[in-house]
């Protein structure tokens, strides 16, 4: 028998119609959805269909029709190109041959950023080839699809034959003829060498660079950058002192004792680093972090000393900070100084003593991101309101349902909320929620493992939150495959613009 309530807060936002059956559960959603899906540009729809022409026109493998296909776009720009070649060679359901083809056919001398995508590894010298002949005047190169590091030569060939390039991406590549060969190019700006070296302590020595502005190099947690031993905190201080205009050393864990030695050499020396991240943290490389680095915006440190986080109000344009296995008495002392100029606040690994977020919104008044993973947390005053917070994330934390309540209810422009722990919340509590708030910003809602949670509340959020674009995550949740169906039915046929993620399979 068919059965309509409605409560009387939100009876002028939607209704729902339930019709039960034995074995489903039937609604329809009417008034106030989800947005509905925009038309898209026409840029993109054309772009679309000029790519799947061309990767069928590029699909034999005689080369047929490779030349009407240059001819037909010889007076395309090279924006055209860019954008073609960027969809073509990330669609990784398109055949290996097919991808390499329109590389060869769309690269053209004034194409300026490639992203090469993933290829097998018989295709990687051809590649290097490719680019080299054709892709001349490239600025923004990436390479992390194909392990050229088999081919160090023709590498080395390659970027010396690359003189405009700017942003350089090949980690786990590098030798030490290839960073001779980077040392070559005047305009770089941009360059990753991460992970597993080729290079030695001298060939890492060579680079020099005045215009180097970001450096990603090393492994996360590991001192040293080389496969030998002594290449850690005092070859980067050499590296940073080579490349004075670096503004992010990224990956790279131990920056703080790299610029403790270069302190300890010359107090007076002023670096443009506006990103650090530093294990162990002592006073004295703290001291020397404070010191040379003033223009340090993004701070990550990984079990800091005691006293340690209470230098960080000396620098005054910080806006981002990280802390993993810190203090939490000495992170609330720093806020109670420096709280209002943070805005991205990231922590972890501390479970013995709970974060009091009505507390923290009280500190950080303009808090737009607030992330935290293996954390107690807890609120005090339900009186309390992030004004300012958008992003929030909450990932294997011990903490009861409420306080995810207390977020949703109490940060009225909230945009993303991300919570990867055991939730217990009911429809009844989606359906309490929805009638006392709006939810008018929310655009993003993760529940990674909320079992008590059905359908009902899946079609409670799209018909109540008007910019809502994507639940997740759903194989997490109590809901079959059919009701799965079902809803993606009413998504499409009333053109909603919402994205239901589940990963896997349902049961």
């Amino acid at each position: 028998m068919a059965e309509c309530r409605v409560h009387p807060k939100i009876s002028t936002t939607f209704s729902l119609v339930f019709v039960r059956s034995r074995d489903q559960l039937f609604r329809v959603v009417t008034a106030k959805m989800s947005p509905k899906q925009p038309v898209l540009p026409l840029s993109y729809m054309c772009l679309k269909v000029i790519s799947n022409q061309v990767t069928v026109a590029l699909s034999d493998d005689e080369g047929k029709y490779y030349q009407v296909v240059q001819e037909y776009l010889a007076d395309a720009t090279y924006e055209v190109l860019q954008d073609l070649l960027r969809m073509i060679l990330n669609c990784i359901t398109l055949d290996a041959g097919i991808r390499f083809s329109c590389l060869e056919v769309l690269l053209r001398e004034d194409v300026k950023k490639l992203d090469t995508g993933i290829f097998p590894w018989f295709y990687y010298e051809k590649i290097l080839q490719t680019i080299k002949l054709r892709g001349k005047r490239l600025q923004q190169l990436n390479l992390k699809g194909v392990w050229v590091r088999d081919y160090p030569e023709e590498l080395t060939d390659l970027i010396e034959n690359l003189p405009h390039l700017r942003t350089l991406v090949m980690p786990h590549m590098a030798s030490d003829d290839v960073i001779e060969a980077v040392c070559s190019l005047k305009h770089l700006t941009m360059l990753d060498i991460c992970g597993e070296a080729c290079y030695t302590v001298e060939g890492i020595r060579k680079l020099h660079s005045d215009k180097l502005q970001v450096l990603d190099i090393g492994n996360f947690g590991k001192r040293d950058i080389c496969q030998e031993e002594d290449s850690g905190p005092e070859l980067v201080a050499e590296l940073m002192m080579n490349c004075p205009n670096l503004s992010s050393v990224k990956t790279y864990s131990y920056t703080g004792s790299s610029l403790l030695l270069i302190y300890e050499k010359n107090p007076s020396y002023r670096t443009k680093l506006k990103y650090i991240h530093d294990t162990g943290t002592t006073l004295k490389s703290m001291e020397a972090i404070t010191t040379l680095c003033p223009d340090l915006e993004t701070v990550h440190l990984e079990s800091p000393e005691q006293e340690v986080l209470e230098n960080l109000s000396k620098l005054r344009k910080l806006h981002t900070l990280k802390l993993v296995k810190y203090s939490a008495q000495e992170l609330t002392d720093y806020l109670r100084i420096s709280g209002s100029q943070i805005q991205v606040l990231k922590l972890s690994r501390v479970k013995d003593v709970a974060l009091d977020l009505s507390v923290l919104s009280s500190l950080i008044p303009n808090l737009v991101t607030l992330e935290c993973f293996q954390m107690k947390l807890t609120f005090s005053d339900a009186g309390s309101y992030f004004m300012s917070l958008q992003n929030v994330e909450f990932l294997y934390c011990d903490m009861s349902d409420d306080v995810i309540r207390f977020v949703l209810m109490n940060a009225p422009f909230l945009r993303r909320m991300v919570v990867g722990c055991v939730i217990l919340m009911t429809d009844g509590d989606i359906f309490r929620m929805c009638a006392e708030s709006d939810f008018t910003n929310l655009e993003e809602l993760w529940f990674s493992c909320a079992k008590c949670l059905t359908a009902t509340s899946v079609e409670l959020l799209m018909g109540h939150c008007p910019n809502l674009k994507v639940i997740g995550q759903l194989t997490g949740w109590d809901l079959h495959q059919e009701e799965l169906d079902y809803l993606k039915v009413v998504i499409a046929a009333t053109n909603t613009d919402l994205t239901l993620l589940p990963v896997g399979s349902f049961a």
